[in-house]
């Protein structure tokens, strides 16, 4: 049995977008980030809520990613005070392992763990909330990303910016 030791890295950190398009052309031509994964449901795989959503990855040269959620029919105004599990940190650990580990962890705490919540085969995830009601996942992402994924990624977020617009009001 693995014992628990803190996160190695950070994965990700997640805000809310209203305006894909824009999203990824600052990171991309400003900050110089790819494109590197996304995600999208009808329902939300950690929560169950029924929003549909598109989740967008950008790849940071340590292979840590800032990401979006763009949550279909929520105007700006009511989008970080209606959808709280949208806003959250991803700490990267090594192993399934240390992942099952770190759930042992926080549940003799007391700390009320979701999970682990697979996401498209890639990653495993717990999620919890700190004292301050900050979301937190703990996640372990089984292969990195390759050049096919970040083309795919454009791609179908394409087809989503297609069918749902590029700016939202």
């Amino acid at each position: 049995m693995t014992e628990f030791t803190a996160p190695r890295s950070l994965n990700h950190a997640a805000y809310v977008t209203w305006d894909t398009a824009a999203t990824i052309a600052f990171y991309r031509d400003v900050m110089g980030m790819r494109l590197i994964s996304y995600a999208t449901a009808e329902e939300v795989p950690s929560t169950g809520a029924k929003n549909h959503f598109l989740h967008t990855f950008f790849e940071m040269k340590d292979r840590s990613c800032i990401a979006f959620f763009e949550i279909e029919g929520l105007p700006k105004e009511q989008m970080e005070t209606t959808v709280p599990w949208a806003r959250h940190i991803a700490l990267s650990v090594d192993s399934e392992e240390e992942l099952m580990s770190a759930m042992r962890h926080l549940k003799e705490h007391d700390v009320e763990v979701l999970g682990p919540v697979d996401h498209e085969g890639i990653w495993r995830s717990l999620y919890f909330f700190d004292p301050n009601g900050i979301r937190l996942e703990i996640t372990y992402q089984n292969r990195t990303f390759t050049d096919e994924d970040s083309k795919k990624a454009y791609e179908d977020v394409a087809a989503w910016l297609a069918e749902h617009g590029s700016t939202r009001s």
